[in-house]
């Protein structure tokens, strides 16, 4: 789904809810708006090595290379 029908999906959605889940559905949004979850990211993206770490997890998840988180000993 692109990012143009996510925003349609998401305006039908709003349209159709009542008062009260439009009033927490705007909360929702000024979270997501704020600098809460900026400052996250920001933290996150501290963590040395973190976006490498991503992308070789993403490497390993596509060809396969994967194994079943219950499988790993502790």
């Amino acid at each position: 789904m692109t990012i143009a029908q996510l925003r349609e999906r998401a305006k039908e959605r709003l349209d159709s809810l009542p008062p009260a889940k439009v009033r927490v559905a705007a909360e929702f949004l000024d979270y997501l708006d704020t600098g809460a979850s900026r400052d996250a990211t920001a933290e996150l993206l501290k963590i040395p090595g973190l976006l490498q770490d991503v992308k070789d997890a993403s490497k390993h998840i596509k060809n396969g290379r994967i194994k079943d988180w219950r499988l790993v000993e502790r």
